[in-house]
């Protein structure tokens, strides 16, 4: 088993008003002995400023590369500017991503790799660095590269890098790239790759008013390494010195947490591991578009009855007709309720984009917080420990909600994993804001 932190790709989050792009790097050796940085950038369109141009909405955007030592000693820089164009009826759950990927001859040697992307039409920038070694290939040492992770949507379209931790049920195949160079002439190197799935906690966030966890329980862990499936393990064997390529292809995995594991056994003491984490989440994820995806999150607004009910519910249009039917039995203002419906389910993508560990972002403890009352006013975090405050009156004395991660710390979780303090006082506040989302009045409360 894997004794380090695990790969998860980037993890940043969306910040509003900011250009929004993800960053990997993996070293490369080409054929002829040329040491190589791959860079893997996807930008969120919809975190852009779009123009009318010529009758078509565009962006303009510069994007910044700069690979340095780790003395800080500029080894390359580069830049240029491109276009990005959208159609007008593009909705706000309906975002793409750009994929680049850029290829740099740069010499053996532990690096700094900084990215910095400009919105020209609104001048705000984002940036990224990640450190990355790239082997000597006359070195008599054997590594292995960062593995590599794609994805693409359809047979005939080209494979994606994929930079986080989720991929969507919407893809054709996944793949799983590495190098391996074996420095050491005559010495066999024996390559294991598996694909292991893990026990998750993937249920919605309870009650505000219920039980804590127990400490023992899976929803407390949240992830359990120790608990996993192999779902496909092949091995094969290095003889020759030099590099060897080697990747691994899946299709169909069901929703659920994965991890992609190389051992690398060159002698009976020493073992090389790389490995990378990723979730396979809901068809559209992070975006609410099909049925079963709008009726989900209701899961907040319902009871326990009507929302079994509700999922029980086997065909598309009749799901989509349930749910349409739940927002406007009480709403008579057609206008009002189409506001209504758009402010709930932009609050699920957002808790989905900021707070999405290894489940769903609606479905933590602060993306049930966020979706029902919004977000909070006032935020004070570090430690492992949050708390949100809001100007009306939550019930407590200080008129927040605590949270608290439990596996803070534990440097072989690479989440977060905040969890509310329930407390029965909260009975009333969150059956009162439900009855806002349900009657309407959140629309001015929201205000």
């Amino acid at each position: 088993m894997y004794k380090g932190k695990a790969d998860i790709g980037s993890n940043e989050i969306i910040v509003p008003g900011l250009p929004f792009v993800t960053l990997n790097v993996s070293s490369n050796i080409t054929e002829s002995q040329q040491t190589q940085a791959f860079l893997f950038l996807s930008i969120e369109e919809s975190s852009l400023i779009y123009k009318n141009q010529q009758d078509s909405l565009v962006s303009r955007v510069e994007l910044r590369t700069e690979i340095s030592s780790n003395e800080n000693k500029p080894i390359l820089s580069d830049q240029y500017q491109f276009l990005l164009g959208k159609s007008s009826d593009n909705k706000y759950y309906d975002q793409k991503t750009k994929y680049l990927k850029i290829t740099y001859n740069v010499p053996p040697g532990n690096h700094r790799v900084k990215v910095t992307i400009t919105d020209l039409h609104s001048g705000k920038k984002t940036t990224r660095q990640q450190e990355i070694t790239i082997p000597d290939p006359l070195s008599s040492q054997i590594n292995i590269s960062q593995i590599r992770f794609y994805k693409k949507t359809a047979e005939d379209e080209p494979f994606v890098a994929v930079n986080g931790y989720d991929v969507n049920m919407d893809y054709d195949s996944l793949k799983f790239s590495f190098q391996l160079f074996n420095g050491k002439p005559k010495n066999s190197v024996e390559i294991e790759s598996r694909l292991l799935r893990f026990k998750a906690d993937l249920k919605p966030a309870r009650s505000m008013s219920g039980r804590q966890h127990r400490s023992s329980s899976l929803e407390r862990k949240g992830l359990d390494y120790t608990n996993y499936e192999v779902i496909r393990s092949t091995k094969r064997t290095l003889d020759n010195k030099g590099s060897v390529t080697v990747e691994n292809f899946f299709t169909r995995l069901p929703r659920g947490n994965y991890r992609f594991e190389v051992i690398v056994k060159h002698n009976e003491k020493n073992n090389m591991y790389e490995v990378r984490d990723f979730a396979v989440k809901s068809q559209n994820y992070p975006n609410i578009k099909s049925p079963i995806e709008l009726a989900r999150p209701l899961y907040y607004l319902l009871n326990e009855k009507e929302y079994n009910e509700i999922l029980a519910i086997s065909d598309p249009d009749s799901l989509k007709a349930a749910v349409d039917e739940f927002w406007l039995s009480n709403l008579n203002n057609s206008a009002e309720a189409k506001e209504i419906i758009k402010m709930y389910y932009e609050r699920v993508v957002q808790a989905n984009q900021q707070f999405s560990n290894f489940k769903e972002g609606w479905k933590t403890d602060p993306g049930m917080i966020y979706i029902l009352f919004g977000p909070p006013s006032y935020v004070d975090e570090g430690f492992g420990e949050m708390s949100w405050f809001y100007d009306f009156d939550t019930g407590t004395e200080n008129q927040g909600f605590y949270f608290k991660d439990p596996r803070y710390g534990n440097i072989k979780f690479p989440f977060n994993n905040f969890q509310l303090k329930r407390s029965a006082d909260f009975f009333g506040l969150q059956y009162k804001q439900i009855q806002s989302w349900i009657d309407g009045s959140i629309i001015y409360l929201s205000q």
